[in-house]
């Protein structure tokens, strides 16, 4: 067994190097390559994850993580503990990568897209011949709620599912804890 910190070394390298190539399921199967995101939208990013993890940092943002449980009861803060980093480290940490090739990002309400308690956020693209995500819209529009929806996907990263709670009760949440 590893020792946390060595444990935590490990997953964020090997988080940081699967996305980068082909991989293969149980049964041999081909897995989609994920692909970094666009130089603009990486920047995207990098603004709004500072500010959102600025805000988590706020030991009344930081309530989200016992607000909120994952399918089997647990907080999202006790899901944290064993990485042995704060939420803004966390937040800092996580894997952003280029959503276009992901069905979810099909729907044009969707702006990020994640699958509950895996480390790796996947942003989606604007669609209708505009090259940028569709977060550097909202960014524009609401840097606030830009800010809002990354920590929302953080959420998501620690487990929490939706339904219930609904996406729009999670990001209302955010909103009111990290004002």
């Amino acid at each position: 067994m590893f020792p946390q910190r060595s444990f935590v070394v490990v997953f964020f390298l090997v988080a940081a190097v699967l996305p980068f190539g082909r991989r293969l399921e149980a049964g041999s199967r081909p897995v989609a390559e994920f692909r970094a995101l666009a130089s603009y939208d990486g920047g995207v990013v990098e603004r709004v994850r500072a500010r959102a993890a600025a805000r988590m940092d706020d030991p009344e943002c930081g309530k989200l993580l016992t607000d909120f449980r994952d399918r089997g009861g647990r907080t999202l803060e006790a899901n944290l503990q064993p990485l042995g980093v704060s939420p803004s480290q966390y937040l800092l940490q996580l894997s952003f990568l280029d959503g276009s090739s992901l069905p979810a990002c099909r729907t044009p309400a969707v702006i990020m897209t994640v699958t509950p308690g895996v480390p790796r956020v996947f942003v989606c693209p604007a669609g209708g011949g505009r090259l940028n995500a569709r977060l550097s819209q909202i960014e524009f529009e609401s840097g606030f709620l830009a800010e809002a929806m990354m920590i929302h996907e953080m959420l998501h990263t620690l487990g929490l599912g939706e339904n219930p709670p609904s996406t729009f009760e999670i990001t209302e949440r955010v909103r009111q804890r990290c004002r």
